[in-house]
């Protein structure tokens, strides 16, 4: 085991010395998709191997699909190749079933990594970028200990060393690197060369490298910021299958964060993430139809006060414990569209995938509506300065006013208490916005079995938004 832990050191970092020559990851990275395909079908597993972290990134002009990238890793996994097993760990950061799987990070990765005859480590040697940034990746996880130690100087340079041979997803890591400059890595930060490494990779349409192109526009993170344009790298990507951002594009519909409100755009974004993230979609959705039923004023446009619009960067969950005093370590490098931690999208997502270390976000948000902090529980009814008991109509006209900001700053504790009493009276409309709250943890826990009572009752009241709910949010629950 000695062996394993240290003779690949030194083998990594002669790597990093060698020229880039003939080998597999430098002549598929060259490769038309139409020529890797083939390969695949012909069973060879370093081309199926690849072909899976091309359906993960968005590669290559495909669309990112988690299914296509794990039905082709297991191939090559099954054939004991390194990078099947390398793209099984990879895939393994984005569960479908929100388990959490670290445990089989760690397993597939180590398996890559301690081949009895050191093939990833050969070929890195040989100078194949595909290898350097499975390494890279390696050397960033967490997962893979005690077995193995992280190091991000080594991950850093084999970043580099892969960015340097034109592999997309290894640019928008080391561009990441470079912009944040995150622990003691021996990159300086530099956002000029981090903001021309992603305009690079975003110019093949690497979905990652238009994400964090939108999010440096959304917060002027090495550029002006510049809202028009963030939506056009953050659509960019969410056409391409990017989970996270097609999020992330729909707040920017639903709230007008660019332009005029368009939540019929922000409902399409919404339920397009369904697939990779479907109880987050589930929200947002329930979220938008709630706008919409706050109703629209004659040009169509939202009315009443409306939610800050999140920041990107709040997709990536907080990093894991850092592995010695003094050198933090940063998470997977894929920002989570899939995260076994993924809390909501924009709590923000992997990532889709080929995405990123979670550096700080330094640069201050543009200046968007904020909600006051929430009540950590239901407050009593009786707590509160409410009005003298009108009809059920009047009740939730005026819970609506206070969960929306009309007038004033928003009161989910006022609205809570007026929701309930106006749902006691019979009101369904009333009920459905306390699913909502239960739903999305506005004002009380969240809760989706609650939730799933009010969207209910809502429901056999006649309400036919609360029933598309009660449909969306059974499926996730498995009722």
């Amino acid at each position: 085991m000695g062996f394993f832990r240290f003779l690949p050191y030194f083998l990594c970092i002669f790597a990093l010395n060698q020229a880039l020559y003939a080998n597999e990851g430098a002549k598929w990275l060259r490769s038309s998709f139409a020529d890797v395909q083939k390969a695949a079908d012909a069973k060879d597993p370093y081309a199926q191997g690849f072909l899976s972290l091309v359906y993960a990134h968005g590669d290559k002009g495909m669309d990112v699909s988690f299914e296509n990238a794990k039905g082709w890793a297991v191939l090559s996994s099954q054939s004991d190749h390194w990078l099947g097993h390398f793209a099984m760990g990879y895939l393994a950061r984005f569960p479908s079933d929100g388990v959490d799987n670290a445990r089989n990070v760690g397993r597939h990765y180590l398996k890559s990594f301690q081949d009895p005859d050191g093939k990833m480590i050969k070929a890195a040697a040989t100078g194949d970028p595909i290898a350097s940034f499975a390494l890279a990746e390696i050397f960033t996880s967490d997962e893979v200990r005690p077995a193995l130690v992280p190091d991000l100087d080594l991950a850093a340079r084999h970043y580099s060393f892969s960015s340097n041979a034109g592999y997309g997803p290894a640019m928008v890591q080391f561009s990441l690197l470079k912009t944040h400059a995150v622990g003691d890595v021996g990159v300086s930060k530099d956002l000029a060369g981090g903001i021309s490494l992603l305009q690079e990779a975003s110019a093949s349409d690497l979905p990652a490298a238009h994400h964090y192109l939108g999010r440096a526009y959304f917060k002027g993170l090495g550029v002006k910021t510049d809202l028009p344009q963030a939506l056009i790298h953050f659509k960019a990507a969410a056409d391409h299958g990017y989970a996270i951002s097609q999020l992330t594009v729909a707040d920017f519909y639903a709230y007008g964060v660019a332009g005029p409100p368009k939540v019929d755009l922000a409902l399409r974004y919404a339920r397009l993430a369904m697939g990779q993230m479907e109880k987050e979609a589930l929200e947002k959705i329930t979220e938008y139809e709630g706008i919409l039923a706050a109703g629209k004023g004659d040009d169509g446009s939202v009315t009443g006060a409306l939610p800050r619009v999140p920041d990107p960067i709040e997709t990536v969950p907080p990093p894991p414990a850092p592995p010695s005093p003094g050198r933090p370590m940063p998470p997977s490098s894929l920002e989570p569209v899939l995260s076994p931690a993924l809390p909501s999208p924009y709590s923000p997502a992997v990532p889709a995938p080929g995405v990123a270390l979670n550096p700080p976000a330094p640069v201050a948000t543009p200046s968007l509506p904020t909600p006051p902090p929430l009540p950590t529980s239901p407050p009593a009814p009786s707590s509160l300065p409410l009005p003298s008991l009108g009809s059920s109509d009047e009740l939730r006209e005026l819970a609506k006013n206070h969960y929306f900001g009309r007038k004033s700053a928003p009161d989910y504790a006022k609205s809570f208490a007026l929701f309930t009493q106006s749902a006691n009276s019979g009101d369904a409309e009333a009920a459905r916005y306390l699913g909502i709250m239960y739903l999305r943890g506005k004002g009380v826990p969240k809760d989706n079995a609650k939730a799933l009572e009010w969207f209910s009752l809502a429901s056999d009241r006649g309400d036919t938004l609360a029933a598309k709910n009660v449909r969306m949010l059974k499926s996730v629950l498995g009722n």
